[in-house]
């Protein structure tokens, strides 16, 4: 007997963790259909930066309903890939400011014809 079935609705969060597991990895068969080096869970923020020319993390965070620490670590895996730069905002240099980088902004094209 499949697991699910045999433990019915209290099984429901693994269920819906699996499904998005299962959305994440066709998400990143396209992406490389795409000839992108995207990770899935960094497409909210290279979409919110591949249409302004600079965001803080906090706007990036309220534009796409995560957690500064989440966005935060997304930028951080990004830049090490070297898809986004990291500054200070010229007002207030404790803002940290994320902007794509050249190789970030070659993506667009690709995505864009999807």
């Amino acid at each position: 007997m499949d697991f699910y079935s045999q433990v019915g609705k209290v099984a429901l969060g693994s269920r819906l963790r699996r499904l998005s597991e299962t959305f994440t990895e066709d998400a990143a068969r396209i992406y490389a259909l795409c000839e992108t080096n995207l990770d899935p869970k960094w497409f909210p923020v290279f979409y919110v930066l591949s249409h302004q020319e600079s965001a803080s993390i906090t706007e990036i965070a309220q534009k796409i309903g995560h957690s500064h620490p989440s966005v935060s670590q997304i930028v951080k895996e990004m830049s090490k890939k070297g898809l986004v730069k990291l500054g200070k905002s010229a007002e207030d240099g404790r803002v940290s400011v994320v902007k794509l980088s050249n190789t970030g902004k070659q993506l667009i094209p690709n995505l864009e014809k999807q």
